[in-house]
């Protein structure tokens, strides 16, 4: 679930980050969250399921990271004044 990162201009106060970024980096911690949960079962559990949910989770924590990256890379991490492109 994206929340909205805009404010109207009266109020002052905003995410620092833009949109985008936002649901990037709170789509990769609740990715890495999951990881840690798998890890945990594979102790306590063992059994290949985890460790097969886990290899997926590693392959979607590399895109979400590829994608952090470029954001950065293109100046799209901060949330730009309104009026002001990038």
């Amino acid at each position: 679930m994206a929340v909205s990162q805009r404010t109207s201009t009266t109020d002052g106060v905003g995410s620092p980050i833009s949109n985008e970024a936002y649901n990037v980096i709170t789509s990769l911690q609740t990715k890495l969250e999951g990881m840690e949960v798998y890890r945990k079962y594979a102790q306590n559990q063992g059994g290949q399921l985890w460790q097969k949910l886990n290899a997926l989770d590693e392959q979607a924590v590399s895109v979400l990271v590829d994608e952090l990256e470029r954001l950065v890379r293109d100046g799209k991490l901060r949330m730009r004044p309104p009026g002001q492109t990038g």
